[in-house]
């Protein structure tokens, strides 16, 4: 297969599109009262990075067109203001923010997993930190979901566990200092 070609933001709308389908393929959430509040959940996740950095959004698009694969990041959380109100337990890890400024989310579409896609999302959005001198990056997840040995394997080592509303959650941290 040939590898996809990456591209970094600002993106097309038409590209936006396909990675909000890429979105709606792989959340947790799938059912929706109506298209309001379908677009208020798009929003809470991605609306910070469509609006307020465009330039972190990166685009996995192979021959034909379609998105296979998005990440959308950050380089510094602490002044992620938008994402403290969208996501509530955003400053729970406040605290690793120093360490790990930057991070990231990302997604493939199901039918295209396991093709090495996510791998080079992460891998364009690390090197563009370095290259930044970011001091390292970040995800949070769920302890024992499967994403977590993905990330893992990209040498995100340093974890922190807490709990939020009785929902325990993971920081992951990939130190970028170099030696």
């Amino acid at each position: 297969m040939t590898q996809p070609q990456i591209v970094k933001g600002p993106v097309e709308p038409r590209l936006w599109q396909m990675a909000e389908e890429v979105f709606f393929l792989s959340a947790a959430t799938q059912q929706f009262d109506d298209a309001e509040k379908r677009r208020a959940f798009l929003d809470r996740w991605t609306g910070y990075y469509r609006d307020c950095e465009p330039q972190r959004i990166y685009l996995a698009i192979p021959p034909g067109g379609r998105v296979a694969g998005y990440l959308t990041g950050c380089m510094d959380s602490r002044t992620a203001e938008r994402l403290y109100r969208d996501i509530p337990y955003y400053s729970l890890f406040e605290d690793q923010f120093g360490a790990y400024p930057a991070h990231l989310h990302v997604n493939v579409h199901p039918q295209c997993r396991g093709r090495g896609i996510g791998s080079r999302l992460v891998s364009a959005f690390v090197e563009d930190c370095d290259a930044a001198h970011v001091a390292g990056v970040h995800v949070v997840t769920g302890p024992g979901l499967p994403n977590v040995g993905f990330y893992r394997d990209r040498g995100f080592t340093t974890a922190v566990q807490r709990t939020w509303r009785r929902r325990e959650l993971l920081f992951l941290g990939k130190s970028l200092r170099r030696s």
